[in-house]
């Protein structure tokens, strides 16, 4: 009767024999399942006594239909959009006592600026809101207004500024404008990359009512850090309205030039009566705002290539026998080129970051422009390609950073043969010393074994020891 084999004797290999020994070794041993892993009720060993009862979502979601934007809910995923709403509105810290906010605003007749208080703001949104029962469209002809929002650094807020506006003039803003209840978050200055955002709204017959889009353009100054710039969006067609909200810090460079590009459209507009130019394009801004982040990250990239230059040149200058290698200046030359890593890290994910943004404009601009009652393909296709070089220029400036970060690595790579060399020597040195030693030493304990016997016989006979011996015998 054969022998009945265990199963594993029919594996791929066919015999058990056949196994590595490694193999072997796992096949035999029997793994146990960790204690969390079958009973579900394990607690890691380095966990904090607050870890065991933390709510991850630690929300309030007794609402109301009376809080926005439940009011005229269209959307099941727009409950929790209300419900982070209204947790970081309820957030006094977040807004400030007074509003000081400047607004472009824009339509048939011209544009022009106004700096708004509370009172002027309140006058400003009354004027273009619509009156549920009369819903006839304020402002007859298109328009766009365009809200600048500072962050003001301010320790207790949710992220680190607030925004000079009061939450009774945020609340009226996101109300009356229809704005989407998430961008909350990000015009009290949420700091992290998060993806762009797009969102459509229809009637129930399917017309298309409005389409919004927010984004958050990245920071390529890797020295100052600060609050960071989102911009939203809203073209609202059944009022045929534009509103941008642009979240930025204080003196943003970006900001600075956006406002001195209106001041000079709306100087020559305002001779030639041409207020097309603001109206037009409803992406404008955006594509804007990406061509100003883009020419921006031209001076921090431009900086990083003369720090990596330097580097290179003095790992170029070690391997040319032009610089010492010594072990101090080939550590520092380690460090500089971690430094070149860690920015180079950074500015390729900005490039990420400023792809993913471009690219969302580019794909709301071709959804919603074809849908406009006054589309033109041609004036259309400027910010169609302004986007597009955009994209195309990131993606090529992040393929540099790539050569650049492979270059750092084979420079990596050298100074550390050369530290590994230079190390080999030391030890070959330090041998070569104790060799030497041990030689001396050598010479020394044969020099000591030929004299010592001499000297210990001349030491006991001198001291008289045995004569001492002889004059007692002969007595």
């Amino acid at each position: 009767m054969s022998e009945l084999k265990d199963p594993l004797d029919l594996a791929e290999t066919g015999d058990l024999s056949k196994f590595s020994k490694l193999e072997a070794t796992l096949v035999h041993t029997e793994v146990e399942r960790r204690p969390n892993s079958i009973s579900q009720d394990g607690v890691s060993r380095h966990a904090l006594t607050a870890d065991l009862g933390v709510n991850e979502l630690d929300f309030d979601f007794n609402l109301a239909t009376d809080h926005y934007p439940l009011d005229h809910l269209r959307s099941l995923q727009q409950v929790f959009d209300a419900v982070q709403y209204r947790q970081h509105l309820a957030r006094d810290g977040d807004f400030s006592s007074t509003t000081r906010v400047e607004c472009f605003k824009a339509d048939p007749q011209g544009g022009e600026w106004q700096t708004l208080d509370e009172t002027n703001m309140d006058q400003l949104l009354q004027s273009y809101a619509i009156n549920a029962s009369s819903p006839v469209k304020p402002h007859p002809g298109r328009k766009m207004l365009v809200f600048f929002t500072p962050l003001v650094p301010t320790d207790g807020t949710t992220y680190g500024s607030r925004v000079l506006m009061t939450q009774r003039n945020a609340k009226h803003l996101f109300e009356t404008l229809h704005v989407n209840p998430l961008f909350l978050l990000n015009m009290i200055g949420r700091p992290d990359y998060w993806a762009p955002q797009m969102h459509w709204e229809t009637a129930d017959d399917g017309r298309l009512l409005a389409c919004d889009l927010f984004c958050q353009h990245p920071r390529w100054n890797l020295q100052v850090q600060g609050a960071p710039l989102s911009v939203y969006v809203r073209h609202d067609i059944v009022r045929d309205l534009t509103t941008y909200i642009i979240s930025h810090k204080e003196f943003d460079t970006s900001i600075t030039a956006l406002k001195s590009i209106l001041n000079i459209a709306l100087n020559v507009t305002s001779t030639v009566k041409n207020p097309a130019v603001f109206l037009d394009g409803p992406f404008d801004i955006h594509a804007i705002l990406s061509t100003l982040s883009f020419e921006a990250s031209k001076f921090h990239v431009k900086r990083f290539q003369r720090f990596m230059w330097k580097q290179m040149n003095k790992v170029d200058d070690h391997l040319t026998g032009l610089e010492f290698s010594d072990r101090a200046k080939l550590g520092d030359l380690t460090k500089q080129l971690q430094i070149m890593s860690s920015n180079a890290d950074s500015h390729i994910a900005n490039a990420d970051v400023a792809i993913i943004t471009a690219k969302a404009i580019r794909d709301a601009h071709s959804r919603l422009t074809p849908s406009l009652p006054r589309s033109n393909p041609f004036i259309n296709q400027r910010a169609d390609g302004s986007i597009s070089y955009i994209i195309s220029s990131i993606e090529k400036q992040k393929i540099w950073f790539l050569n650049y970060k492979q270059r750092k690595d084979n420079a990596m790579s050298l100074v550390y043969n050369l530290v590994t060399q230079q190390d080999a020597i030391n030890n070959i040195q330090i041998a070569h010393s104790m060799k030497q030693d041990s030689t001396s030493m050598n010479a020394i304990a044969a020099l000591t074994m030929i004299f010592l016997p001499g000297t210990f016989a001349g030491t006991v006979v001198g001291a008289g020891v045995f004569g001492g011996a002889i004059k007692e015998t002969e007595s």
